[in-house]
């Protein structure tokens, strides 16, 4: 399999699979690192899949601290991010954004979803939201399961 497919198979696995991808496959980390990143910032996010950003509002339940490159330093092992989901409205359908902005208006908390991830030393994990179109009827988005978190994308970088 080739660098490129066996990548773009790894980065779009669903969350609840992802610890296991990223066992199956591990990207390199950058030697000697004893840190990696999580972010929900790339220059570009790979629309064309559905894939939009997020933004991680907790890692291992403390909050974000604000950087404005939205790089995050982690220990190695597993970590649980709290994201929220950014989806291009002008990709969704009318009914479905109507509903979406209900939704989080009503109740906030159920726009988050936690996510674990086996973070590997000396490794940048860019985190985004999936969105699944088959789940955009309304009680798929009432129940916030119209979008699922995920890796798209893992490469190696060294700590500070």
């Amino acid at each position: 399999m080739s660098r490129s497919l066996l990548l773009s198979t790894l980065l779009l696995v669903p969350m609840a699979q992802a610890s296991a991808a990223t066992n199956a496959a591990p990207v390199a980390g950058a030697p000697g690192s004893t840190c990696a990143f999580v972010t929900d910032q790339r220059a570009t996010i790979p629309k064309s899949q559905d894939i939009f950003p997020v933004e991680i509002t907790r890692i291992d339940g403390r909050s974000t601290p604000l950087d404005p490159r939205n790089r995050h330093v982690v220990q190695p092992g597993t970590r649980t991010l709290t994201v929220t989901d950014r989806i291009d409205p002008h990709r969704l359908p009318g009914a479905a954004v109507a509903q979406i902005d209900k939704m989080k208006g009503l109740e906030m908390q159920r726009a988050y979803k936690p996510f674990t991830i086996e973070v590997q030393p000396g490794v940048s994990y860019a985190i985004g939201a999936r969105l699944l179109r088959d789940r955009l009827d309304v009680q798929s988005i009432r129940d916030n399961l119209y979008w699922e978190p995920v890796v798209w994308e893992q490469r190696p970088e060294a700590c500070p």
